[in-house]
């Protein structure tokens, strides 16, 4: 009889994983960027595989189609209208989101 597999064990162990290679892409990404979108395409392969979430503050630390980080020299911010707008400078990739006011997220919490 085959072996079961334990996809919470599975997940957990994935979720690890994607943390450890997002912080070696946070540690790299000003000395080898090119080790640092590595790390970031593996990370998403485990995500995609294991159907495993990548937290938002650290999905938005890399371009979505690239897998670049942002740096200054890859990246460009742009705040506009209650919007935030980051341009990849890599692969022109744009991306928009609604800027968050303060006091929103002080009352949250």
């Amino acid at each position: 009889m085959p072996i079961r597999r334990d996809r919470k064990l599975e997940k957990t162990i994935a979720k690890e994983r994607i943390g450890d290679l997002l912080e070696r892409a946070e540690k790299f990404r000003k000395v080898d960027l090119e080790l640092a979108r590595r790390y970031v395409e593996i990370a998403r392969k485990i995500s995609m595989r294991y159907r495993v979430k990548i937290p938002e503050d650290k999905r938005l630390n890399f371009c979505k189609k690239c897998l670049y980080p942002y740096t200054s020299s890859t990246a460009r911010v742009r705040i506009r209208k209650n919007r935030v707008i980051i341009t990849c400078l890599k692969c022109g990739y744009v991306r928009r989101f609604p800027k968050v006011p303060k006091n929103v997220l002080t009352s949250e919490k």
